[in-house]
């Protein structure tokens, strides 16, 4: 059939319509994006908060900045409850694995956060007076040996408090996670390793190096590459990940799970075919590798914070008595004294001082959502596929929320106030807010108080100097400050 010459024009008329309003409609969506704010590297990795703050108050409440080679787009506290909550437009899953640069996860089949957000719920915080107290041993114990050298003479003592948190964590989450045959010293120091693989992986220390910072995108490939193909094959996979793959392969014992069993065991249950009885090759692949992204989430998030603590402690050693007055122990089963769950809930002054360290140690990017569509927000529209994050300061350090003395630390603040350091607001949200807050932060509060009742049991604290440093003022929260502890004879 042949196709009258006179359409070709109506047709060719259509064509350019369609692409007009296409033209226009894309022209109406980019006038109406947040505007893009220029700030030099130096400014961004330096000196963030100034120039975040100070972008965000001369432009709105919404603006755009590029980092990394990629645009974000930072909002200030008046929209902070709107991204953190609002899952349908800003999803929590993308937006956190595609920044952490694990967005290969999410081709897979199985919501990789949701079952870490289940092992966490259902195995380890249903049963926190189970896991706290399997665990607290391990933080006296180290505690202990920090304090050791003490016994040798009067003068005080300089402690890596860094490099024994890292080490304490990582046999703590070992004991709960898989079981006493996975505490081995080897094993141990594989799981620290692994445990800043990731954390390289996901660009926690991306910050801090000058190559990383100007090559962003060849970084994140050559990271990716080394992470998955030498440091997890040769530290997880050869050592604690063939000994998860065996020892599920027998399900023996599966089906008459304890409390006292470790976490492991319990959560493999879910994985065991009716038919067979037995877990798949694939499904115990799977399971490995939650206990991979586990094992990152507990030891070194929390190791960090628990530095951050102690070096807060040290600058203030006139809170130690109280804590000390506070702390009660509980005769466990083989007659010992030992710290417990009720230890912990009981050091209120404690908790207000964890809170205090929480709210003001500088968080500022630490929190990211995606956006799902073309999303409305504070009179712009930001584009689907796009990165959204608070800035955590303008949160933590409000006036409206905090008071007059918002920008002081009152290590008191919320005793008595019913907020313990867990309770999360759009004021307050070092663990995220909404149903995507970290579920594990009753636990990381719980070991934060267990070490430092732990090592004020064994010594008095300060910090050389009297000060630490802040090594990347953009990434607090998943980077330590560096300073020298100094232990002394308890007066």
């Amino acid at each position: 059939m042949t196709v009258p010459l006179v359409v070709y024009p109506f047709v060719l008329v259509a064509v350019g319509s369609v692409a007009l309003l296409s033209v226009r409609k894309s022209s109406n969506r980019a006038s109406r994006a947040p505007p893009e704010v220029y700030l030099s590297d130096d400014d961004i990795f330096n000196n963030p908060r100034t120039a975040y703050e100070d972008a965000l108050k001369k432009h709105g409440s919404v603006i755009s900045v590029r980092r990394k080679n990629r645009l974000e787009y930072i909002v200030d506290q008046s929209l902070t409850a709107e991204v953190l909550t609002n899952d349908a437009t800003f999803g929590f899953e993308k937006g956190t694995l595609a920044m952490l640069n694990l967005h290969p996860l999410l081709a897979l089949p199985r919501s990789f956060m949701q079952d870490m957000d289940t092992i966490v719920q259902e195995h380890i915080i249903s049963r926190l007076n189970n896991s706290v107290g399997r665990i607290s041993p391990v933080f006296e114990e180290a505690a202990k040996a920090l304090a050791t050298p003490l016994q040798k003479g009067p003068k005080p003592t300089a402690v890596d408090v860094d490099t024994a948190v890292h080490h304490m964590m990582s046999k703590a989450m070992l004991l709960l996670i898989l079981g006493e045959d996975f505490t081995s010293d080897r094993d141990i120091q594989n799981t620290e390793r692994v445990a800043v693989a990731v954390a390289s992986l996901t660009g926690i220390f991306q910050n801090t190096s000058w190559w990383s910072r100007a090559f962003p995108t060849a970084w994140r490939f050559f990271i990716w590459m080394k992470v998955m193909a030498h440091d997890i094959p040769r530290y997880f996979l050869s050592s604690i990940g063939w000994k998860i793959l065996r020892d599920l392969s027998t399900v023996d014992g599966l089906y008459d799970t304890k409390d006292s069993d470790p976490v492991i065991k319990r959560f493999a249950r879910r994985y065991v075919d009716t038919r067979t009885g037995k877990i798949s090759f694939w499904d115990r692949v799977w399971v490995l590798s939650i206990v991979l992204g586990l094992i990152f989430a507990s030891v070194h998030q929390t190791a960090v914070v628990i530095v951050w603590v102690i070096f807060e402690l040290a600058k203030r050693p006139e809170f130690a008595e109280g804590f000390r007055a506070e702390t009660v122990y509980e005769t466990d089963t083989d007659g010992k004294l030992r710290l417990s769950h009720a230890s912990t809930k009981n050091a209120e002054r404690l908790d207000s001082f964890i809170r205090e360290v929480m709210r003001t140690k500088g968080d500022t990017l630490s929190t990211v959502r995606q956006t799902t569509v073309d999303a409305p927000l504070g009179g712009y529209i930001v584009p689907k596929g796009s990165f959204v994050i608070p800035f955590a300061t303008l949160s933590h350090l409000s006036k409206e929320y905090h008071g007059e003395d918002a920008e002081d630390f009152v290590g008191e603040r919320w005793v008595g106030t019913g907020r313990p350091a867990i309770m999360l607001s759009p004021g307050y949200w070092p663990f995220g807010l909404g149903r995507w807050a970290c579920p594990g932060r009753a636990l990381a509060v719980a070991e934060i108080k267990l070490f430092v009742m732990s090592l004020l049991a064994e010594a008095d604290l300060s910090l050389e100097s009297g000060e630490y440093t802040v090594v990347d003022p953009l990434t607090v929260t998943s980077v330590a400050p560096v300073g020298t502890l100094l232990l002394h004879h308890r007066k």
